[in-house]
């Protein structure tokens, strides 16, 4: 609003100035061509707008440089209401990885930060187990050895079959984007999935095969995934055959019941668990908040994924689904009026589809928002960063240290010449001028709400010849 009143303001100067030139010519030419804008710039005044429409289309650019640098992107810096750089502030574009950020936040806002995954586990007269999951994305081997420690000690001496329930479960595909590789981007989402469908395996020189981590045993399907591959080290997707998915989970059970001296043998398979009440559940060691730390460092598609469908199960029930999880996420945009207003569209939680679609301003919305959770991002050379990298796609967004405050930034370019780098290097060195900040109070980034609890941003050493890659 006062950048508008600012421009209308400039506008009547000019027309004052004009008439000391030559009243009877100049300054009614010059008044007659900028009637039109004047009244439309009046009118802006007048008819409240958007917080996030207030600047749309506006580019503020304190160096040349950028505009050489982006062919078809976007980029935005911010203060706590200033806006210091930007271009193509309103324009969608593929995201990548930093669409986890959104994810993030909807999972705080719904779940919470102490959050737990869940797994039940129930038992027949058979001394049969079933295991039902709920799409625990850390359910590592460590998991799986302390929960069959814990089914000894809550009496169970004998395991027979192992069935497994993934009834929690209803995807009709993989998530969009998701490719058919072994590479472990590529793993699909899972209700009861170990190790994050994934085994890591050494081959030596004599072709023998060996778990590639001390924590995991040898399992025999890992033998059979890399009894052709050459001597090296490798981690493997099982996630494009359900049956190896479901090998692998039952196959790791079956090893940490032997190491915990239980007795018992058996098919291992997919089955439904009884009704009524599991035998024991197990809560994963990691709240949501210390896998959203991992997400962050790690931007592991599969963690994104399995929270994006427990959003969607939250608000809307299990079995969980694709557009079970869309909804929630489309719910928690809602209820700001600033992203409401934004051209936002999230097809899955991780990036990896090309379907997502997001602006650089809702972006510095969600960064806005994001602040309470900043030290949860990795920290190199005084930034705190997320990034993101698709083919043709490369994108950052994070917090830069402007005097001791966060300033939020974006990049987001959909072209084929990375230059995220470069123009993060020149935005740098505006967080750090002061006498090149723009006041815009129409950004709509300024949280209404304030931690007074927070404490100051702990940004890593700033190293002036080196920048986050």
């Amino acid at each position: 609003m006062r950048l508008l009143k600012r421009s209308l303001n400039l506008l009547q100067a000019a027309i004052f100035v004009n008439k000391w030139r030559d009243p009877q010519r100049e300054g009614s030419i010059l008044k007659k061509r900028l009637r039109p804008l004047i009244a439309t710039l009046a009118i802006l005044l007048i008819v409240p707008g958007n917080p996030l429409q207030a600047l749309a289309g506006e580019d503020i650019s304190a160096h040349p440089e950028l505009d050489r640098l982006v062919n078809n992107g976007a980029y935005g810096l911010t203060g706590d209401d200033t806006l210091a750089a930007a271009a193509n502030l309103d324009k969608p574009l593929v995201p990548a990885s930093i669409i986890k950020l959104l994810t993030a936040l909807a999972a705080f806002d719904s779940l919470g930060k102490d959050f737990r995954f869940k797994t039940e586990f129930y038992t027949d007269d058979g001394d049969n187990l079933y295991i039902k999951g709920y799409g625990d994305p850390f359910l590592i081997s460590e998991e799986v050895e302390r929960i069959m420690a814990e089914l000894k000690k809550s009496g169970r001496r004998t395991i027979n079959a192992i069935y497994l329930d993934q009834s929690s479960y209803r995807l009709q595909s993989r998530a969009d984007g998701i490719g058919n590789s072994l590479n472990p981007y590529d793993v699909a989402s899972s209700p009861l999935a170990v190790n994050f469908n994934t085994i890591n395996v050494t081959v030596d020189q004599n072709g023998a095969v060996h778990s590639g981590e001390p924590q995991t045993p040898l399992l025999p399907m890992m033998k059979r995934v890399a009894e052709n591959l050459g001597p090296g080290e490798y981690r493997i997707n099982v996630s494009l055959n359900r049956s190896d998915s479901m090998l692998l989970a039952g196959q790791l059970f079956r090893s940490f019941q032997r190491k915990a001296g239980m007795d018992g043998n058996g098919v291992i398979a997919f089955g439904k668990a009884p009704d009524g009440k599991p035998f024991y559940t197990h809560y994963s060691s990691k709240t949501l908040n210390e896998l959203i730390a991992g997400l962050m460092r790690y931007s592991n598609n599969f963690i994104a994924n399995q929270i994006f469908l427990r959003l969607g199960a939250e608000s809307y029930g299990y079995p969980a689904t694709w557009e079970k999880g869309r909804k929630a996420i489309r719910e928690f945009i809602e209820k700001d009026p600033q992203l409401a207003a934004a051209a936002i569209t999230v097809t899955e939680g991780s990036g990896i589809s090309r379907e997502n679609r997001l602006t650089v301003r809702a972006m510095l919305r969600i960064l806005e928002l994001f602040k309470p959770h900043a030290r949860l991002l990795p920290g190199k050379d005084g930034v705190l960063l997320k990034s993101g990298t698709l083919t043709g796609v490369y994108s950052y967004a994070g917090y830069l240290d402007n005097h001791g405050k966060p300033a939020g930034f974006a990049i987001i370019l959909n072209q084929n010449r990375n230059t995220r780098d470069e123009i993060l290097k020149i935005l740098r060195d505006i967080a750090e001028s002061t006498d090149r900040t723009v006041r815009s109070e129409g950004l709509g980034v300024r949280s209404e709400e304030k931690n007074r609890d927070e404490k100051p941003f702990p940004f890593p050493p700033h190293s002036l010849t080196s920048h986050c890659r």
